[in-house]
């Protein structure tokens, strides 16, 4: 287990840390291919790593 502590990011935060669009941040989280954490009604947050790993996981490489 790695000591660096995890870093959280609200759903504005990730948009536009990312540049992802609310829709497709969205559709992810209702697909569940990005994990995140309900805190209370109205709080949502990621994980950096989370969405670091999905976007790796699905780039398209290059010739």
């Amino acid at each position: 287990m790695n000591n660096v502590p995890a870093i959280y990011l609200r759903r504005k935060e990730a948009l536009r840390l990312y540049g992802l669009s609310n829709k497709l941040l969205a559709s992810w989280q209702k697909k569940r291919l990005v994990p995140y954490v309900k805190v209370g009604r109205r709080t949502t947050l990621f994980k950096t790593a989370d969405i670091e790993n999905f976007l790796k996981k699905y780039t398209v490489k290059t010739l």
